[in-house]
This record gives C-alpha cells, structure tokens and sequence, in this order.
C-alpha cells in the first residue's frame, strides 16, 4: 500500500491595492450664514451684587461637608443611639 503525498502548491502573490485617488478640494471661502441665537427683546437683565435668599437651601452644605456625619454633637443624636456605653 503506498500513500502519494502531494507537494502543497504555492500561493499565488496578492493583487496590488487601487491607486491613491487625489484629495478634493472643499471651496472654504463661502461661509455659511450666521444664525442669531437669541431673539432681539429676549435677554434678562442681570443684577450684580443681588443680596441672597435666606431660604432653607442656601444653607445646605455642599461637597465633602455634606457627607460629614456628626458624632459627637449631642443635639444632632449621633452620640445617643444607644449601646453599651450609654450613660
């Protein structure tokens, strides 16, 4: 019994990529027109120096303050939630 072992064929070359098409040029000297963004009568009149509003909101801690929590303040009851300690 004999086995004919073939030589495997060579692969033949890639195709050459297409050519470069040139670049097109874009006519930059027409500009589109420009578009008002706001309505002539439609700006707010803006006063410096306005004193604030005392309401509950202005004072509201922001950032790392409001994350604090308070333990030892009494009257805030972080220090009375009970326990073994309490006295």
């Amino acid at each position: 019994m004999c086995i004919k072992i073939s030589s495997p064929s060579m692969p033949e070359p890639q195709k050459a990529p297409p050519p470069i098409t040139p670049r097109v040029e874009k006519d930059t000297s027409v500009l589109p027109t420009q578009k008002e963004l706001v309505k002539p009568g439609d700006e707010k009149g803006v006063e410096f120096g306005a004193k604030k509003d005392a309401s509950a909101a202005a004072g509201k801690k922001v950032g790392a303050d409001a994350l604090r929590i308070p333990l030892n303040d009494p009257s805030s009851g972080g220090a009375a939630t009970g326990g073994i300690n309490e006295g």
